[in-house]
């Protein structure tokens, strides 16, 4: 679903107005006379907007971060990267400092637990908002098996992994940059045997080799069995130091 109900809020004199995209699969329905201390939901914020400073979220007049959050984080802490929220159809706003970026309304169903990446391609008039579901139409993990979705932050790419270990090699397809293919249908999970993995990225889903000139190596990714997964790119391909450089980042998902 793509909520376009949103009032355009002015940013500065290059910025008239920004598009609110706001993404989730299923509107909210809930019982009206369910406990009210028991109709929560539960969400979490990663910041890949390049061109923005520390971000944060208001559901309502209730703040989702007790601090803004910064570029390349992930709210909440170590394994749980959520905040409770209240479930319903919601009147949220993104905003860095006191400035209100994004205004729109999106629903929250009870019990379900949502990913929120903001991200743009440089541009503030890109500045977008995704939101996925995290366990809608998910199997659980097994001892041997886990579940993970990909998505691609990288700006003008289309980017794809290659994992190997002492088992074996495992192909993830290219992906577009998010921007370029904000449905929420294209990030579905996937499963994949647990352990611990050297990560290559590949631009050229047509021919590349660990050793070849389409691919290089970025960060190892160790994936367990008790939990899912979020992993993405975040920088820029041809980068390779500072805040540009390209990183597969990845956070557990309850």
């Amino acid at each position: 679903m793509i909520l376009n109900k949103f009032r355009p809020v002015s940013y500065s004199r290059k910025l008239k107005a920004l598009s609110l995209q706001l993404l989730a699969f299923s509107l909210f329905s809930c019982n009206k006379t369910a406990d009210i201390n028991a109709n929560k939901a539960y969400v979490g914020l990663t910041h890949v907007a390049y061109g923005f400073g520390p971000l944060n979220v208001t559901l309502g007049v209730d703040s989702l971060l007790s601090v803004p959050l910064s570029f390349g984080q992930t709210s909440g802490n170590p394994g749980n990267p959520y905040d409770t929220a209240t479930a319903g159809i919601r009147d949220l706003a993104l905003y860095e400092n006191s400035v209100k970026l994004i205004n729109g309304y999106a629903a929250f169903q009870q019990g379900v637990h949502y990913s929120l990446f903001a991200y743009d391609s440089l541009d503030h008039q890109s500045l977008s908002l995704i939101i996925l579901p995290d366990n809608q139409g998910v199997s659980m993990s097994t001892d041997t098996i886990t579940y993970f979705r990909y998505l691609n932050f990288s700006p003008g790419t289309s980017l794809g992994l290659l994992l190997t270990n002492a088992k074996g090699t495992i192909t993830i397809s290219a992906s577009r940059f998010v921007g370029y293919a904000p449905q929420p249908a294209n990030y579905l999970f996937n499963s994949i045997p647990i352990g611990n993995y050297g990560v290559y990225v590949f631009n050229d889903s047509a021919n590349f080799t660990v050793s070849g000139p389409n691919i290089k190596p970025v960060d190892s990714l160790f994936l367990n069995s008790a939990v899912n997964y979020n992993i993405y790119l975040q920088g820029f391909y041809d980068s390779s130091s500072g805040t540009n450089q390209l990183k597969l980042k990845s956070f557990p998902l309850n």
